[in-house]
C-alpha cells in the first residue's frame, strides 16, 4: 500500500479511540471542534467561514443555474426558442455540470480545495455575466455549457472541503445544513433579481448583475485557510516522494476494496438527488403557467417561496441526519419527497399545489443536505474529492436526461404526467442508504476507505 494512505489509514486506526476521547461533548455548537488524523485542533469559526464562502459560492451557482429556467419563457419568446430546445439547453448545461464535477473533484485533490473552488467562479462567474450580452442560440448554449463546466466545481469541492473542516456531531449541519440552505437563498435571491430587475431593464441585465456576487465570493475565499487535511496529505505524499526518491504515486479508488459498492451507493443516491432536482425545477414555472394559467412573475413569486421552505428543510433534515443517523434521516426524507411529489403534481387547484409543492421542493433541500455530507464521508483525504466527483458526476450523466425528458412530456402529454413519474427516483434513494455504512458522529479518519 502507498505510504500516504497507508499512514492516514494507520493514524485512523490507532488513533480512532484518541479522538473521541480528547473529543468533547459541548451543548454550544461553536464550542465543537474536530482535529485531524495527526491530532491538529480545527478551530469552529475557521470551519464556518469555509462554509459561508463554499455556500455561498453554491448559492451563487444557484442563482448561475436558475435564473436561466426563470426566464426561459421571456428569452424563448424573444429570441423565437421553442420548450424543446430549451431543454437541450439545459441538457447540454448538465453535460457541462457532470464533466465538471469530475473535473474539479479531480483538481481539488491536486491542487487544493481553496484553489479549484476559487477558479470555479472566476470561470462560470464570468459566462453566466456574458450569457446577458449574447443573442444568438449557439452563443447562448455554448456560454450554459461552461457555466455548467464551471458550476460543478462548487458542489463538487465545497461540500468535501466543508465536511473536512466541521466538528463530527454537527458535520451534516454545516456542510449540507448551510451549504444548501445557502443554495436555496440563491434561487430566492434570482427570484428577486428576476421580478425586480427584469420588469424595469430586461432579462439581460440579470444576467449581468451576476458579476457582483461573483466578485464578492471570490474575495471571500482568497481570504480563508486551505483544509488542514488536505496539507498534511499533500505533506505526507511529498515526504514519501522525497524518501522514497520516486514520482507522486498514482492512487487508484478502484482498487480500494469496499470502494466500488460505495461508488455505486453514491450513483443511486444522486441519480435520485440530480433527475429529480432538474425534472422537477427546470419546468416548475412552466408547470405552474400551463396548468394553473398564473403570469410569469406569479410563478416566479411562488417558485421563490418553495425554495423558503427549502431553506429551513436543508437544516432539519442535515439536523436530524446528525441526530438519527443519515441512513434513517435520508430514507424518510424519501418517503415525504414520493408522497410530496405525487400530491403536488396531481393538484387540480392552486391553492393544494403550493402547500404540496412547497413540501415537493423543499425535500429537495432534505435529501441532498444530507446526500452532500454522506458521501464527502467516504473516501480518505487524498482520494476525498475524486471520490465525491466520481459518484455525483454518475448521478449527474443521467440527469442530462431529464430537461430532455420533461421537455417532451409537456409538449405531448401536459405538465402532470412528467412530474408525477419523478415521484418513482426517490426509491433509489432508499435502496442507496439501506446499502450504505452509517457515518453520523464520528470523525471522518474512522469511516473513510
Amino acid at each position: 500500500m502507498l505510504g500516504p494512505l497507508a499512514t492516514e489509514e494507520s493514524r485512523a486506526v490507532n488513533s480512532s479511540g484518541q479522538l473521541r476521547e480528547k473529543g468533547t461533548t459541548h451543548d454550544n455548537i461553536s464550542e465543537e471542534h474536530t482535529q485531524t488524523a495527526s491530532g491538529k485542533v480545527i478551530p469552529f469559526k475557521q470551519a464556518f467561514l469555509v462554509a459561508l464562502a463554499s455556500g455561498l459560492g453554491y448559492g451563487f451557482d444557484s442563482y448561475a443555474v436558475n435564473i436561466f429556467g426563470m426566464l426561459s419563457p421571456l428569452m424563448a419568446k424573444e429570441l423565437e426558442i421553442s420548450v424543446k430546445a430549451i431543454g437541450v439547453i439545459g441538457a447540454l448545461f448538465l453535460v457541462g455540470y457532470t464533466f465538471g464535477t469530475i473535473f474539479f473533484g479531480y483538481l481539488a485533490d491536486r491542487i487544493g480545495r481553496r484553489n479549484s473552488l476559487k477558479f470555479s467562479i472566476a470561470l462560470y462567474g464570468t459566462t453566466t455575466v456574458l450569457g446577458g450580452l449574447v443573442s444568438n442560440l449557439f452563443a447562448i448554449t455554448g456560454l450554459r455549457f461552461l457555466t455548467g463546466l464551471g458550476g460543478a466545481g462548487e458542489l463538487a469541492v465545497g461540500a468535501p472541503y466543508t465536511a473536512e473542516m466541521w466538528p463530527a456531531k454537527y458535520r451534516a449541519v454545516g456542510t449540507g445544513g448551510i451549504m444548501f440552505a445557502l443554495y436555496s437563498l440563491g434561487y430566492i435571491v434570482a427570484a428577486i433579481a428576476a421580478l425586480a430587475i427584469v420588469p424595469e431593464f430586461g432579462w439581460r441585465w440579470a444576467f449581468i448583475f451576476a458579476a457582483i456576487p461573483a466578485a464578492l465570493v471570490y474575495w471571500l475565499r482568497s481570504s480563508v485557510e486551505d483544509s488542514p487535511r488536505f496539507k498534511e496529505a499533500q505533506e505526507e505524499m511529498e515526504r514519501v516522494v522525497k524518501i522514497e526518491g520516486v514520482k507522486r504515486p498514482k492512487e487508484n479508488i478502484w482498487a480500494i476494496p469496499g470502494a466500488k459498492r460505495r461508488i455505486v451507493i453514491g450513483w443511486l443516491l444522486y441519480t435520485a438527488n440530480t433527475c429529480g432536482y432538474w425534472g422537477i425545477t427546470y419546468f416548475l414555472t412552466t408547470f405552474m403557467i400551463q396548468k394553473f394559467n398564473v403570469t410569469i412573475s406569479e410563478s416566479i413569486f411562488y417558485a421563490m417561496l418553495f425554495y423558503v421552505a427549502q431553506f429551513f428543510l436543508s437544516f432539519i433534515g442535515t439536523g436530524l441526519s446528525d441526530w438519527i443517523g443519515r441512513r434513517p434521516a435520508g430514507i424518510v426524507g424519501a418517503l415525504i419527497m414520493i408522497a410530496g411529489t405525487i400530491m403536488a403534481s396531481t393538484a387540480d387547484d392552486l391553492p393544494t399545489f403550493l402547500i404540496y409543492g412547497a413540501l415537493m421542493v423543499g425535500m429537495l433541500g432534505w435529501l441532498w443536505g444530507i446526500g452532500d455530507t454522506y458521501l464527502s464521508e467516504f473516501f480518505r483525504t487524498s482520494l476525498r474529492g475524486t471520490g465525491f466527483g466520481i459518484m455525483v458526476g454518475g448521478g449527474r450523466a443521467v440527469s442530462i436526461l431529464a430537461p430532455l425528458l420533461v421537455g417532451w412530456g409537456i409538449a405531448e402529454y401536459g405538465p402532470t404526467a412528467p412530474f408525477l413519474a419523478t415521484a418513482g427516483l426517490w426509491v433509489l434513494t432508499i435502496i442507496g442508504y439501506m446499502m450504505g455504512p452509517e457515518t453520523s458522529g464520528r470523525e471522518l479518519e474512522e469511516v473513510q476507505l
